[in-house]
């Protein structure tokens, strides 16, 4: 009992270590964010800042530009995620179902697009878009982005689909549901909960990208996020106190929408039990 009572404290001793570990960037760039700019630069540092201050976050808000940085990258990363859901979800169930001449060679190469460094890409995505005339809006950097969250979603969900249990799919053939019946009423389902992780991966993908945001935008109409925050490093200056203040109102849309996307996958963790 006490080896047992031993190993327990060991393993949340190492738990809480390693939270500490992951959380303390952020709850750095927070104390941060909630300094003066003497505090940020004090020896030794500063952890609990007196007074504490919203100077940075009341900064950031007048001037207008955060709000413009915030709606680009939501319109971005909620449309492309979404088009990329609908596209890939039925593409990841035919791959994992059905197999013809070249099916395997086909999805190797959606997911070798993963293992190319996004920089590959930049210019012939900077070429197209320039002759469609797409430099420069949300739609340019949708489309940029598309390929990139197929290839995620796809390849995350294609494993998911092949363990579904293919009694569970004749059964449902005897009841007369066709291929879209089955992938509908038996496979998403029972797969929502690697929806739900595909769409988290496939929202931060775009959420979180700077190269190719850097590389099509031009002006604050269409700028993400990142490029705004990287706009705080100058050449003679880095404003540390408005930089973390927007790097902590940022991460806020991806905590609902990870927890909305949790919703689904408790949802899916339930589809298939069965009521007495």
């Amino acid at each position: 009992m006490k080896a047992f009572r031993l190993s327990n404290l060991i393993s949340y001793f190492i738990l809480i270590l390693m939270t500490v570990f992951v959380l303390f960037p952020f709850l750095w760039t927070f104390l941060t964010s909630i300094k003066t700019d003497v505090e940020m630069f004090s020896v030794p540092p500063v952890f609990i800042p007196q007074p504490v201050t919203g100077e940075h976050y009341a900064a950031i808000i007048s001037e207008g530009k955060f709000q413009s940085f915030m709606s680009n990258s939501l319109i971005v990363s909620i449309i492309s995620t979404l088009i990329s859901l609908v596209v890939g979800i039925p593409a990841a169930y035919g791959f994992a179902k059905y197999r013809y001449k070249f099916s395997g060679l086909m999805f190797a190469s959606v997911v070798a697009i993963r293992m190319f460094p996004p920089i590959i890409l930049g210019v012939p995505f900077f070429l197209m878009m320039r002759q469609l005339g797409l430099i420069n809006t949300h739609l340019g950097l949708i489309i940029t982005y598309l390929p990139l969250e197929l290839t995620l979603i796809i390849w995350i969900l294609e494993g998911f689909f092949r363990q579904v249990p293919r009694e569970i799919e004749e059964a449902a053939e005897i009841d007369g549901l066709g291929t879209f019946g089955k992938f509908v009423r038996i496979a998403l389902p029972l797969s929502m909960p690697a929806v739900g992780v595909a769409s988290i991966f496939s929202f931060l993908a775009a959420w979180n990208e700077f190269m190719f945001a850097l590389t099509l935008t031009r002006t604050e109409s269409a700028q993400t996020m990142p490029i705004g925050i990287a706009g705080y490093v100058t050449t003679f200056q880095t404003f540390w106190g408005k930089m973390s203040a927007t790097g902590i109102l940022y991460i806020i849309p991806v905590i609902i929408f990870t927890i909305i996307a949790q919703k689904g996958m408790i949802k899916g963790l339930t589809a298939g039990a069965t009521k007495e």
